[in-house]
């Protein structure tokens, strides 16, 4: 599977002939960002350079984001500043710092859902005709096509966002992003949610786009997807500035400051994020219990998505649920939930069930935590302790349900924060100020205080640092021991095999095959799943 890797991260240059943009540099100096007990960043000096991907890595409250922020105008620094091509700059918003060439694809979405694709990627940006007075359909619809193709996607420019997979409208981001023909990008965690194929188109774009001469800012916790593209990587740890590691004339990362060392790979560039060896981070598989399946699908589809899917899963098992961004993965398992109109049955421990919402699902004890973390899995302005016990209000009440039990809202929260050791220091302020590794610990909590029997978790580590996936596969092989029926949707190969019993793999809405736990361990597992996922057979063909 390496080779295929490889081909899928080598693009080429820019295209010849083509006009390079001038070239940006934009640097922090000494930024700090401070919120009420927390220094977010200290004291944080960083250029980034036209003609240069520069990667910002670390684990989930490293700051990251919050630099990101800084950058883009989101945010305001409360020591420090920025300066743009020599020049001291402030933006107070993000339309400031768009106007001066700075744009950025943020790890959340932001859409429209009421406005089509090509009204969302130019949004603020319409072509006019007629003197200005109105919107050029036609031209605004083309500009949509000519940006959506360079990302190698066949999206209708006239879709709703409202209607759009995660990943579909991830593209939108992107393409909003190169709408504004910045010459300083922002990708934060641009590959979370899209499959293999999609990434290697990206990251061809990311080359594409140094090319032409523009500074690009890529954050990812995807330390394979770093190694390939970044000409510089800077590692971030509580805050600061740790270490800085450049690409030398041979193509070879090394450490920026000192004599040169080894090259840097994604085992040394993990170690420099969290400070320490980090050995495997696949918990130990244990077995399946030997009892009835906790949920059997027979001939299961969501309408228009998927169909004819045929799957159990037992007690104490965890299935990996593998295959290409719109194979009709998560459409799947929505519909089990009843998010979506579903044809065929889904029995649970032997009595077939019928759920027309995610409630009626959760009193038969099947739990969805989804990979939409802003959309549907956390309310995002809301505090840790509501968005903990939304799911189980019922549950703290008192005074005959007419009044909240406040005091035991609060210690199920922090229950849960010290069991999954989630980094939270004031539950009452919104969930939105906690890292996404610790937003995503609290959606599975959620679930799991309804004491499921059965757990679908989609894309459980999107946006989630190597340290905190650990966790996070660490929860759900504990879960499993304990008898719980899991179905794990991923993206990461290595994750889905790492941490499944067997991979179900799909394709065009329908399962193409199934890899059993003996076939996992084998050496070319991965091109056998990406074989499957892409319509082919699983073995090679041989041709004489």
């Amino acid at each position: 599977m390496q080779a295929t890797q490889n081909a899928f991260f080598e693009a080429p240059r820019a295209p010849e002939g083509k006009p390079a943009a001038r070239r940006a540099s934009l640097n922090a100096v000494r930024v700090t960002v401070e919120y009420p007990g927390v220094r977010a960043l200290d004291d944080v000096s960083i250029s980034f350079r036209g003609g240069e991907i520069h990667a910002i890595i670390g684990e989930n409250g490293a700051g990251k984001s919050t630099l990101m922020k800084v950058l883009s105008g989101s945010i305001r620094p409360t020591h420090g500043s920025l300066t743009l091509d020599g020049s001291t700059v402030a933006f107070a918003k993000p339309a400031d710092a768009i106007r001066a060439g700075v744009s950025m694809v943020h790890q959340e979405l932001n859409l429209v859902p009421t406005l089509d694709v090509a009204e969302n990627m130019l949004l603020g940006r319409e072509p006019r005709k007629l003197f200005g007075f109105s919107i050029d359909r036609s031209a605004q619809h083309r500009r949509a096509i000519e940006l959506l193709s360079l990302l190698g996607t066949d999206l209708d420019p006239g879709r709703m966002c409202g209607g759009l997979s995660i990943a579909e409208a991830q593209f939108v981001e992107i393409a909003k992003c190169l709408a504004s023909d910045a010459r300083v990008l922002i990708f934060d965690e641009p590959t979370a949610v899209l499959g293999e194929r999609e990434t290697s188109r990206l990251l061809s774009l990311l080359r594409r786009l140094r090319d032409e001469g523009r500074a690009v800012v890529f954050i990812s916790h995807h330390l394979d997807e770093v190694v390939a593209v970044a000409d510089r990587i800077t590692v971030l740890r509580d805050g600061k500035m740790v270490h800085e590691f450049v690409r030398d004339g041979t193509g070879v990362l090394r450490e920026a400051v000192g004599a040169p060392g080894d090259s840097a790979d994604e085992s040394v560039l993990a170690r420099a994020m969290v400070g320490r060896e980090l050995g495997s981070i696949y918990p130990p598989k244990g077995s399946a219990m030997r009892e009835a399946a906790a949920i059997e699908l027979r001939n299961f589809g969501a309408v228009g998505r998927s169909h004819g899917i045929s799957l159990s899963v037992r007690p104490g098992e965890i299935v990996g649920l593998a295959g290409l961004v719109g194979s009709g993965r998560t459409e799947t398992a929505e519909a089990i939930v009843g998010l979506r109109r579903a044809t065929g049955s889904v029995w649970i421990d032997g009595v077939q069930q019928t759920f027309a919402h995610p409630r009626a699902a959760m009193r038969q004890g099947v739990a969805y935590v989804s990979e939409d973390r802003k959309g549907r899995g956390l309310h995002v302005t809301l505090s840790s302790v509501i968005n903990m016990t939304l799911p189980t209000l019922d549950a703290h009440t008192r005074a005959g349900g007419i009044a909240l039990d406040r005091r035991a809202e609060r210690a199920v929260t922090e229950r849960w924060i010290q069991a999954f050791s989630i980094r939270c220091a004031r539950p009452e302020l919104a969930i939105s100020s906690l890292s996404g590794g610790n937003q995503q610990k609290f959606a599975l909590a959620r679930w799991l205080e309804t004491k499921p029997r059965v757990l679908l978790i989609d894309e459980p580590t999107r946006g989630v640092d190597v340290g905190a996936k650990a966790e996070i596969y660490r929860i759900i092989a504990d879960l499993a021991r304990a008898g719980l029926a899991c179905i794990v949707i991923s993206s990461e190969l290595p994750e889905i095999i790492g941490l499944a019993h067997r991979v179900v793999v799909m394709h065009a809405g329908a399962v193409a095959g199934e890899l059993p736990r003996e076939r996992l361990a084998g050496a070319d597992c991965e091109e056998r799943i990406v074989r499957l996922a892409s319509g082919l057979s699983e073995e090679k063909e041989h041709r004489s």
